[in-house]
């Protein structure tokens, strides 16, 4: 045991030069090869060298931290968000080449009908009173694109195209609310069908696309079936939208309770509508 450690000890050199050169050399090795780690030891410890590692973590997290931000964002306005009114009329609505080009606002509005109250509307037939009555309702045609087309659930096999040698174009009709307006229209005039014989006869054969009756034949088949169109149409419409606004009553002395028919409602801007079938009114080629 003694002679095993005498021979693996080396004794200083005496001339006091540090270690044998076998020791320098094993050393040396020994270093060498701790270098490369002693190194990355020194760099994790450097503090700025562990900046500039966050910063460079931070700058590729960043991009994917912001999309998910913006994608959260999105979602959640897409699921809580309330849709505007425009948005809203798009969406419970058939689909109209109006709706499309935002063709709708709205505003509140009180009626102004009470019971007795007489309008522009209304009384005794006359040319004015007439052509009031055409201006709400004979505004033209419009192109309905094919895209709409389907959207109405309809095919567009047997419908006018707008220009008959041109299958990129739409096709021709009109809006419904001015359909209804005729239909009304020719209810009232109906009713008044004896007083445009027996005093605007020469006016009527001179305005019949105002006044389309046979106001020589008080029992015109055609005539008829004209106004139970008109009737059907506006009973459907009014079922389909069944407004639901309500009519108060309000005490009345000689009847009890009469209705207050000055109706608060919400309703479409009809300005605004009339301008845009005015600007996209079309005649067929």
């Amino acid at each position: 045991m003694l002679g095993k450690f005498r021979l693996s000890y080396q004794p200083l050199d005496p001339s006091g030069d540090s270690i044998s050169s076998s020791v320098d050399e094993e050393r040396r090795h020994f270093i060498e090869q701790q270098e490369p780690c002693c190194k990355k030891c020194a760099l994790s410890s450097d503090p700025s060298s562990r900046r500039w590692s966050y910063i460079s973590l931070f700058s590729l997290l960043l991009p994917w931290a912001l999309l998910a931000l913006i994608s959260s964002a999105s979602l959640f306005c897409l699921l809580f968000r309330h849709p505007g009114e425009v948005e809203c009329a798009r969406m419970l609505s058939a689909a109209s080449p109006a709706l499309e080009s935002s063709a709708i606002q709205y505003h509140d509005a009180t009626f102004h009908n009470a019971f007795g109250l007489e309008t522009e509307y209304q009384g005794l037939p006359t040319p004015e009173l007439e052509l009031r009555w055409g201006a709400l309702w004979m505004r033209g045609m419009i192109e309905v694109s094919k895209n709409v087309v389907e959207k109405l659930n309809k095919s567009t096999e047997n419908l006018k195209p707008v220009v008959s040698d041109d299958p990129a174009r739409g096709y021709a009709g009109v809006l419904e609310v001015f359909h209804h307006l005729h239909c009304l229209n020719q209810i009232r005039q109906f009713t008044w069908k004896d007083h445009y014989e027996t005093h605007m006869a020469e006016w009527v054969q001179e305005h019949p696309w105002i006044i389309d009756l046979n106001v020589t034949n008080p029992q015109s088949d055609m005539d008829r079936k004209h106004v139970d169109h008109c009737i059907e149409a506006l009973r459907l419409q009014l079922m389909c939208a069944a407004d639901v606004t309500p009519v108060l009553l309000r005490p009345d002395p000689d009847l009890g309770v009469k209705a207050d028919f000055d109706v608060h409602h919400r309703c479409r801007d009809w300005d605004l509508i009339t301008n845009w079938q005015d600007n996209h009114k079309i005649e067929l080629q």
